[in-house]
């Protein structure tokens, strides 16, 4: 009877150590970079995980992908608002120097994804 009990519980227990997929990872991190004060500024592309593990009840990935930038530094005014989020264009400025339309940066780094009722979501 133990035994049938246990045969029972490996659907439960493996719903507990859900792994999110590469392309969903990929919709997570897209949405968060749309929805970001920066969209009318820059774009996501060619998104790749390069590894990640799971850690709790999140999931910790190192990814990496470019920023494209689609207006010009100079045509933004900084202001109290953009400088404090996360992608202010202050922040920009500081991690990109000078940019300007076309212009391609190459990044890599871990971002944390958590599970929510809507699906898996990129931690703010």
């Amino acid at each position: 009877m133990n035994k049938h009990i246990g045969i029972a519980m490996i659907p439960f227990l493996a719903g507990c150590t859900e792994i999110p997929n590469d392309t969903i990872l990929e919709h997570a991190f897209y949405s968060a970079a749309q929805s970001s004060k920066a969209s009318s500024i820059l774009t996501v592309d060619n998104f790749v995980k390069v590894s990640g593990y799971k850690k709790y009840d999140q999931y910790v990935a190192e990814v990496s992908y470019d920023i494209r930038f689609i207006q010009n530094q100079e045509n933004h005014v900084i202001s109290k608002d953009t400088q404090d989020s996360g992608l202010g264009l202050h922040a920009l400025s500081m991690e990109y120097g000078r940019y300007k339309a076309g212009d391609i940066s190459s990044n890599q780094q871990q971002v944390i994804f958590i599970k929510t009722r809507s699906g898996w979501q990129v931690k703010a």
